[in-house]
């Protein structure tokens, strides 16, 4: 009876040990590669949420000033050096090497600038320069679209300012996160 047991019993051949182990590497390198896309895919959401969250703060803060921008005429020119030439009564915009500058007074009367300075948005109020975004953070492209009466005009338009920028998030290649946003802030100024 021992010898039928031993006969009848049969083991694990080296052919069946091998495609098992290629069939369970397969399974494992397949579940690894779903692992790994949807890490990636994870990361690049949660940088985009960064740079929103970022981006919403920034443009909240210009639009809390913006709103409550009043008429500075020719009062601002004087900010940049040699004075770009004001043409509209609350907002005027000027351009420098890495596009465009919106200036204008805010309501404690001191004279704002938003412009783009080695891809960060900075505020110039006064003589105080101050960034409104992190580091990790890049912009380009900023543009500003103005609707304004003109000095000297009758108040017939409700001043107005288009702001338009790419952002992308700094960093690794591969969670580099690059969008376009822009917002349309109207001014509370009457006549």
């Amino acid at each position: 009876m021992l010898k039928n047991i031993l006969k009848n019993n049969k083991g694990v051949t080296l052919l069946e040990m091998i495609v098992s182990v290629a069939i369970f590497s397969e399974v494992m390198l397949s579940t690894m590669g779903i692992f790994q896309i949807v890490i990636e895919g994870q990361r690049n959401a949660v940088a985009s949420q960064n740079i929103q969250e970022s981006m919403r703060y920034a443009f909240e803060t210009m639009a809390k000033e913006i709103r409550t921008a009043v008429a500075s005429n020719y009062d601002c020119e004087s900010l940049f050096g040699s004075p770009p030439a004001a043409t509209n009564k609350v907002f005027n915009t000027t351009i420098n090497s890495e596009g465009d500058i919106l200036y204008f007074k805010n309501k404690e009367g001191v004279c704002v600038a938003y412009y783009l300075e080695d891809e960060t948005l900075k505020i110039t109020r006064g003589v105080n320069t101050a960034s409104t975004v992190p580091a990790k953070i890049k912009i380009t492209n900023l543009s500003f679209k103005i609707s304004d009466d003109l000095i000297g005009a009758f108040h017939s338009q409700q001043p107005l300012v288009t702001m338009k920028m790419d952002i992308e998030a700094a960093g690794k290649a591969m969670h580099k996160q690059a969008m376009k946003m822009q917002t349309t802030v109207s001014s509370r100024y009457y006549e």
